[in-house]
């Protein structure tokens, strides 16, 4: 039988473990969801509208798709800090292996924007949805 020393010993443990675990939880929560915002090239007036579906998965990456381009897309590769607020997609068709344009941003609440390399040069803007 445990006593109670043992016993708040083993709360306290249970305690002050906790909070790595929360953190990631937040840090995958920050940043899934449907955003929705715009691409804008560098070598057009006419941004492009898009809709990301992304998804915080542990040690900060995270998958998603992408709509509104010419086809469907893939987040290839993501990584999303939660103590920076810098994010990174690697995006390209989702029947293809290939990155075509890398979004490289900040977070900052429900809004992300940052450049927009590879195929296509520009900024990007977007907002998580509620």
């Amino acid at each position: 039988m445990m006593t109670r020393r043992e016993w708040a010993i083993a709360c306290g443990a249970l305690v002050w473990s906790c909070p790595p675990l929360i953190g990631a939880a937040q840090a995958s929560s920050a940043i899934s969801g449907v955003w929705k915002g715009e691409l804008v090239p560098d070598d057009s007036d006419s941004p492009r509208r898009v809709t990301l579906t992304l998804k915080g998965e542990g040690g900060g990456k995270v998958s998603g798709t992408m709509a509104g381009l010419p086809r469907p897309a893939d987040v290839k590769s993501g990584t999303y800090d939660a103590k920076t607020g810098a994010l990174k997609l690697s995006v390209g068709k989702a029947d293809a292996p290939a990155v075509l344009i890398v979004l490289d941003g900040k977070v900052a609440k429900d809004r992300a924007s940052g450049k927009v390399s590879g195929e296509v040069t520009g900024t990007f803007s977007i907002t998580r949805q509620a």
